[in-house]
């Protein structure tokens, strides 16, 4: 058995963006019941969960002690049905010594029933649903809030069970619920373990809001005997029962502490907030008015010309009827609709007086949209004297997918599309270390349609970036963990001890075949540890919610014992994927199923859900499981790979670059099973510029 460094967790740095995230920038509280989590980092009491959930986009980071483990987590409310926290645990003998193991694992909260005045909260949980049985139990809880108090009940199955209070009422549903189960069993949790087990227990707590601001007292009474710690060391179990406070001083933090029986004590501290409170970068600045008199004749070179001067790129203008068409370069840092309302100026102001209708197709990196058509005089009212709404110029909108005009790729006056990236990934799901990180910045660039290019190469794009390594601790791999022969991201180390490598350098080409059907192809290296080519199909709707797509890559391993990582090991093979996206708008989230080849040579599937908030913020979480494992030191296996991405612009911030990011990564390093190639562009998220979600969800930037 290895000694851990649990101090480790004290010791490193917390990661950039969630810093920056916690940062007190919320008003205090008022008195009032406000969720906080219990010690395992789910929403709850002491020592029992709750039925309460986060709104969505909260993210929490926390750490709690009670005898003999300490926990740390981070937790995403990734839809206001769904909670998930990435934890670790680990168990001591003495705060200030060495963990004597660690385990990990992955919970999971789905809200059933939401609170009315008749009828409770009810939410089924599953603690450590992927990970180390030692911490593993599932539940059903419900929460009624009466005044200033907050009643909550549940069942419980696996180590919410082990007082056995009840006979489990799932066996009489089938035999296989009555299916043992131990703490101490090193194969990880997987779903034939839920809910099984002979017994089921009952806890139940109570928490109260006290005229002081910010202060409620909890108590609950839980059903949890410590048996898996009872045989591994004799572990002298404590009273059930617990009694404490929760101290919220502001919207950002809350700490609590409480009595466990007679003789233990619990202490927790919890950082959050909500992503959608992220600043938000403002929009490209336009100096030109608006011009209400409609003279002259329409004017396509000054439109143009108009245009640029407010970084707004217009294309291929033709005047039909009493109609102007014209194509529109997107910069991805504001919405489509605010560089519609700029570009519809421009084209108004030079469009003379018998004009009626601007139709503009927007284009992005080579992909197109449909055509939007807005009345002209809508557009001049909304700007000037705002007696139309922005729903009505929405209403009276048209969008053709059919058009005989159509205005092929341009070359942006804008030289190149440069973005910078803040790269941090950190794990607590390692049953080695108590929290593997890694941070580093990546600068680069693509260049459309470059003039420079060779005239056979004209339709090709360019672009390329750099890495700049850091800071990490994953140096710590090689001292325990056995090699793979043939590493995926199992050497993830050594191409981190390189300080400056090349992270991409390709050749793409996209094309729309119409406004809904979409074509990436791509050769280069890829990504920092594979090179390649290959490309992606995407059928996407404009106003459906659904989109399906398809995608192949030749895989090419890279050598980190190579000048810039540029050599090749040998190693190359096939891989792909069918993706299916879904917009589910009863819970504001999307959903990302994926089927297919990994990078292993496994086979299996992801499920994703992620949420873009409307200040460019995204929130994501996922599972991958597939046919192969991943193997650990005690001789467990695990056929999943999980993690949750939070990405913040930071394009806005003073001396900070437009197209600037910060992303970090919760999810386990080393990892071979269920890779894929981290392409540099999705078709999916470029083309949600064109959907009719994203016109709608920022239709009120058209005209601020």
């Amino acid at each position: 058995m290895c000694s851990m460094q649990l101090r480790n967790i004290h010791k490193h740095r917390i990661p950039l963006a969630f810093s920056l995230l916690m940062f007190p920038s919320a008003p205090t509280l008022a008195n009032s019941l406000n969720p906080s989590t219990n010690m395992y980092g789910s929403l709850g009491l002491n020592t029992v969960p709750s039925a309460r959930m986060d709104s969505q986009g909260t993210v929490r980071l926390g750490i709690s002690s009670l005898d003999p483990y300490i926990h740390s987590w981070v937790s995403a409310q990734i839809a206001d049905p769904l909670s998930i926290t990435i934890r670790q645990s680990g168990e001591i003998s003495n705060i200030n010594e060495d963990a004597d193991r660690l385990y990990p694992g992955i919970d999971a909260r789905l809200r059933l029933l939401k609170e009315n005045r008749s009828r409770p909260e009810i939410t089924i949980g599953l603690q450590s649903a992927a990970g180390h049985k030692r911490m593993a139990g599932e539940y059903i809880v419900a929460s009624k809030r009466y005044n200033s108090f907050d009643f909550s009940a549940g069942l419980g199955w696996g180590r919410f069970a082990t007082a056995k209070h009840f006979k489990n009422p799932l066996i009489g549903l089938h035999e296989h619920f009555r299916n043992a189960r131990s703490g101490n069993d090193e194969m990880p949790t997987n779903a034939q373990n839920w809910f099984t087990g002979e017994h089921i227990g009952i806890f139940a707590g109570i928490e109260y809001a006290t005229p002081i601001e910010g202060i409620s007292i909890k108590a609950d009474y839980g059903a949890d005997r410590y048996v898996a710690e009872k045989s591994s060391f004799n572990f002298d179990t404590p009273q059930p029962w617990s009694i404490g406070f929760n101290y919220k001083p502001a919207n950002w933090i809350d700490v609590g502490l409480a009595a466990q029986g007679t003789d233990k004590i619990m202490a927790r501290l919890s950082l959050q907030n909500n992503i959608k409170n992220w600043h938000e970068a403002p929009p490209l600045s336009t100096n030109t008015k608006l011009v209400q008199k409609k003279i002259g004749e329409p004017n396509p070179h000054k439109m143009i010309l108009s245009a640029q001067k407010d970084n707004i790129d217009i294309h291929h203008i033709e005047i039909k009827n009493n109609t102007v068409h014209a194509a529109l370069n997107l910069d991805e840092q504001s919405s489509t609709p605010h560089q519609l309302g700029v570009a519809a100026v421009h084209i108004s102001n030079n469009s003379g007086k018998n004009i009626e209708e601007i139709s503009i197709t927007p284009h992005l990196k080579g992909l197109k949209g449909p055509n939007i058509n807005i009345i002209r005089s809508n557009i001049i009212k909304a700007k000037s004297v705002n007696k139309h709404s922005t729903e009505e110029i929405w209403i009276n909108k048209t969008i053709r997918h059919e058009s005989k005009f159509k205005p092929s790729v341009h070359r942006s006056f804008k030289k190149t599309d440069f973005f910078l990236n803040i790269d941090n990934q950190f794990s607590l799901a390692e049953e080695d270390q108590g929290i593997l990180y890694r941070s580093s910045i990546v600068a680069g660039t693509h260049i459309q349609r470059p003039k420079s290019a060779p005239s056979f190469l004209s339709f090709l794009d360019f672009g390329g970036s750099i890495r700049l390594n850091v800071k990490d601790n994953l140096s710590k791999f090689s001292k325990i963990r056995p090699r793979s022969a043939l590493p995926v991201r199992s050497n993830e180390d050594r191409f981190a001890k390189r300080t400056l490598s090349l992270d991409t350098q390709y050749i793409s080409f996209l094309h729309s075949f119409k406004d809904d059907f979409h074509l990436f192809l791509i050769g280069g290296y890829l990504e920092e540890m594979y090179g390649g080519f290959g490309g992606e199909v995407l059928l996407r709707p404009y106003n459906a919610r659904w989109a399906i797509g398809a995608e192949s890559w030749l895989a090419l391993k890279r050598s980190p014992e190579t000048s810039w990582n540029l050599g090749f090991n040998g190693d190359h093979l096939v891989t792909g994927h069918l993706n299916l996206y879904y917009d589910m708008p009863s819970i504001d989230t999307k959903l990302h199923l994926q089927t297919g080849r990994y990078l292993a040579e496994d086979i299996g599937g992801k499920i994703a859900l992620s949420k873009t908030f409307k200040n460019g913020a995204t929130l994501e979480g996922y599972v991958t499981l597939t046919d192969a494992a991943d193997f650990d030191l005690f001789g467990g296996t695990t056929h999943v790979n999980h993690g949750l991405k939070l990405s913040l612009p930071l394009g806005g911030y003073k001396y900070v670059p437009r197209n600037t990011k910060l992303n970090t990564k919760t999810a386990p390093f080393g990892r071979d099973i269920g890779q894929e190639i981290k392409k540099p562009f999705s078709l999916y998220k470029l083309t949600d510029r064109f959907s009719e979600k994203h016109l709608s969800d920022h239709w009120a930037d058209i005209a601020p």
